[in-house]
């Protein structure tokens, strides 16, 4: 079973795709689940959680949390996270909704929590290979998630169709609901396959970064 673990929607500020679109174009290629995760919303997840339900997609309920010192993934979630708060107290939010939290592309820079916060909070998970980041970031997070024993997760990250699916988990036991998924997560039955960002893409998506984050401190 083919899973792509982190996906955007147009509910997304920076998402283009519909939840009934992202369904469509990852069925189409060969896929039987996936978590939408958008930054700070859960509405479209929650849409296509029910989307699923009719046309037979595991749709994984969540979101991208902004905390405080990075992204941190929520899944099975089905009320939204405050942002802005410590790694500590999202995670916190995320259990008591009885969630499992992720740490998202833990070495990017400006949105990855980092190496320090992972091994201080209690993350379920480590997402080791994200489609947006590059090779050096997706090899320290699997090295990093090893060291903690915690189980992996990876997704695209996709924003737009073309590259939906281009990260994602392939589960070695079958799956017939989210709850069976986030099990099998959990007990780290999944093997994390595709590709992340290329060396040369990176850089120019590290200057682009670099130059939002440096216009931001000006105003």
């Amino acid at each position: 079973m083919k899973a792509d673990l982190h996906v955007h929607s147009c509910h997304s500020y920076d998402g283009s795709l519909r939840p009934i679109d992202i369904l469509r174009v990852l069925r189409s290629r060969g896929f039987c689940a996936v978590a939408i995760l958008d930054h700070d919303g859960i509405d479209a997840s929650l849409d296509a959680y029910r989307i699923g339900k009719e046309n037979g997609m595991i749709v994984i309920r969540g979101s991208e949390i902004s905390s405080k010192e990075g992204h941190i993934g929520a899944l099975g979630i089905t009320e939204l996270v405050p942002p802005d708060l410590t790694p500590e107290e999202t995670i916190d939010k995320v259990h008591d909704l009885g969630g499992v939290a992720v740490a998202l592309h833990p070495f990017r820079w400006h949105t990855g929590v980092g190496e320090k916060v992972v091994k201080r909070c209690k993350f379920d998970a480590v997402e080791v290979i994200n489609g947006k980041t590059g090779p050096k970031g997706n090899r320290r997070a699997e090295k990093l998630g090893k060291a903690m024993n915690l189980p992996p997760t990876a997704g695209s990250d996709s924003h737009f169709e073309f590259d939906l699916g281009k990260s994602y988990v392939m589960f070695r036991v079958n799956c017939e609901n989210e709850e069976q998924m986030i099990e099998a997560i959990l007990r780290g039955e999944g093997l994390p396959e595709g590709e992340g960002r290329s060396l040369s893409d990176s850089l120019t998506y590290g200057k682009k970064t670099l130059r939002r984050w440096l216009r931001g401190r000006s105003h």
